[in-house]
């Protein structure tokens, strides 16, 4: 039998792990997970709140650790590399969620121009490009580690000002890895020296400290995420000056249907890990997503078509489903609260696009095109 050890707050633990002739699973609170815990498991299941270090598995009969994140960096690769456990992330399985949020974003931008400038090239880059190219958006993106051409230059910033020759117009979005060390290290990449332009809008769903929130030039920014999770300072979130800011907990990737998606990859990792030992595992299959919400859209129909005509995002459409200004609103009421950062985190689990069936009477194939490209799903006639 396979002892799991799983932070409780994982949607779709009992749905995987349902099988009680291989799997033995406990689910902890995330304080609860600590070395005295982990001394007779098999398999660690975490989300980015728990530090995986050798403080927190040396001594434990943990095999494997699985990480239903993208990023890694609460996770020390060198302190643990001598242990005989292998770690395990779910890289990309909340590009999805990320990028709605971020096409939602953008709705803030008071000129709503159709240009913007991507940092990282990753799964959420990627996919928030091919997005915004069906909305015929002007699109620079920089990434040294993809593109060899941006190798030329020291930092984005330089990138920014040669690419795009502007530096009023240009929208930012930060989807870079967080690094410290390296060539091109991302850390407080947007500082008090960072001059863009002042109605350019910036988006950071990738880590908090790729901005030294200190002194902000941006006239809006939409921050997602925060220096030291789960405890970041209130102060980061009081920005002087005319500079509006906009914050949620680290909630752009938070949907059901990512949060399925990334206790998939780590449910595949974890039966490829264990197929020697128990082979019955290649019988078990992932259970099917069953959050799937019908929707009639008959009322919203004229405005997404003229959003269609003028081939721009239906803004208003999207705020139905993340609205960033209300979220914000709350969370702020909030922020003085102890551990609220984490509990407001948990309450704020969203559908994504794609757990909506949308139908209408009258719906033309251009527009269920467009709504399927921004990641909803239609209903079949």
């Amino acid at each position: 039998m396979i002892k799991i050890a799983a932070d409780k707050e994982i949607p779709y633990l009992d749905d995987f792990f349902s099988n009680k002739d291989i799997f033995n699973l406990k689910k902890l609170d995330w304080e609860e997970i600590h070395n005295k815990a982990l001394r007779d498991m098999d398999i660690l299941i975490s989300r980015s709140v728990t530090t995986i270090n050798k403080e927190l598995l040396e001594n434990t009969n943990i095999k494997m650790v699985g990480s239903i994140t993208a990023g890694e960096d609460h996770i020390n690769f060198k302190d643990i590399k001598n242990l005989p456990i292998i770690v395990k992330t779910a890289k990309g399985a909340n590009a999805k969620s990320v990028v709605e949020y971020t096409l939602s974003a953008l709705g803030l931008c008071p000129e709503r121009k159709k240009e913007i400038f991507i940092i990282g090239q990753g799964f959420v880059g990627t996919k928030l490009k091919e997005i915004l190219k069906y909305f015929d958006y002007q699109i620079t993106t920089y990434d040294p580690y993809v593109n060899m051409k941006d190798n030329k230059y020291a930092n984005w910033e330089l990138a920014y000002k040669d690419k795009t020759r502007k530096k009023e117009l240009f929208n930012v979005s930060i989807n870079a890895s967080y690094s410290k060390e390296g060539k091109y290290p991302s850390h407080q990449m947007v500082n008090y020296e960072t001059k863009i332009g002042s109605s350019a809008l910036l988006i950071n769903t990738s880590r908090g400290e790729v901005i030294d929130y200190s002194k902000l030039h941006f006239r809006q920014c939409v921050n997602d995420v925060w220096n030291n999770e789960p405890n970041p300072k209130v102060t980061d979130f009081k920005i002087n000056g005319p500079n509006q800011i906009y914050s949620s907990p680290h909630i752009a990737g938070n949907t059901f249907e990512a949060k399925y998606e990334s206790l998939s990859v780590i449910f595949n990792d974890l039966k490829k890990f264990f197929s020697k030992d128990f082979p019955e595992l290649e019988n078990i299959t992932r259970p099917a997503f069953k959050n799937l919400e019908q929707l009639n859209i008959t009322n919203d129909i004229s405005e997404l078509n003229e959003s269609l005509n003028g081939n721009n995002i239906p803004f208003e459409f999207l705020k139905q489903f993340v609205d960033i200004e209300e979220i914000d609103r709350r969370f702020r009421e909030e922020i003085p609260l102890k551990n609220s950062f984490q509990k407001f985190r948990n309450l704020s689990i969203r559908k994504g696009f794609g757990e909506y069936e949308l139908y209408a009477e009258n719906m033309s194939s251009d527009l269920k095109e467009m709504l399927t490209v921004l990641g909803f799903r239609i209903q079949e006639e």
